[in-house]
């Protein structure tokens, strides 16, 4: 089993093509901001975008529930639509779920601090897309260090760190001794050493497989852990069981079915 906790959704034979290698490879798709219309997806989300977004991410989970995990989209500067919709979304899907943010604003940005607590109630994991940018980030964009900031913040939130935010060096520095967070290792190139790097300083316990598919080939995500030199049980941790065991925790909320 393998269990991809990034994957984009940009057009229907995208989708077809993602399903038809998730049954391949025997994964399950943490599915986020499916936008099945082609259409690129804009820096600050409007309230209508995120609700396309959604519905498209809800019709997928349901027709696939055996492949698919619903990765909710949001955008925390719209804030308490933001949180009627994150409740909404929770209330309509039965089964493992998550959040998704991307670049509207930093994860460290009191702002979004609404949609943690919610998060923190309903036992869902965030998957924030997180990069250091040599050039510079956009503005709303979560580099490492507001990463490690809403980590600390947010100590009851589980977040997915995406990307591993793109430069490892940086990243093992500031996401040591952070138990809520596990590295999402997807969107670089798959490099000798990188994963190696991650389990040497963070460890096997809290890093995660993600692909930032489809825009990145599966098989070349997984080339870095297949390939790296560590241990199967790292191994296994890494493809599968950090995740299984993060939304395995959803179980025990009663609020999630309330």
């Amino acid at each position: 089993m393998i269990i991809d906790v990034h994957v984009h959704i940009r057009s229907q034979p995208m989708l077809a093509r993602a399903l038809r290698q998730a049954e391949q490879f025997d994964m399950i798709l943490c599915l986020n901001s499916i936008n099945l219309i082609g259409s690129s997806s804009p820096n600050f989300p409007s309230q209508e975008f995120v609700s396309r977004c959604n519905d498209q991410t809800a019709q997928v989970a349901a027709a696939h529930p055996e492949r698919v995990i619903p990765m909710w989209y949001l955008n925390p500067a719209h804030g308490q639509f933001a949180v009627a919709e994150l409740a909404r979304r929770v209330k309509s899907h039965h089964g493992p779920q998550g959040v998704k943010l991307w670049t509207a604003v930093k994860a460290n940005d009191p702002c979004a601090d609404a949609v943690f607590a919610m998060c923190a109630d309903y036992g869902l994991p965030v998957l924030q897309h997180t990069w250091l940018e040599v050039t510079g980030n956009l503005p709303g964009e979560t580099d490492p260090f507001d990463m490690r900031a809403a980590a600390l913040r947010h100590p009851d939130v589980t977040f997915f760190w995406g990307h591993a935010s793109g430069d490892v060096e940086y990243t093992v520095k500031l996401a040591r001794g952070l138990p809520n967070i596990y590295l999402d290792i997807g969107g670089c190139e798959a490099t000798n050493g990188y994963t190696e790097m991650l389990v040497r300083y963070v460890g096997a316990d809290h890093i995660v497989q993600g692909s930032d598919g489809t825009g990145r080939s599966f098989i070349s995500q997984l080339a870095k852990v297949y390939d790296a030199d560590i241990s199967t049980e790292q191994k296994d941790r890494i493809l599968y069981k950090n995740a299984q065991a993060v939304f395995a925790e959803q179980s025990h909320n009663h609020t999630l079915l309330a």
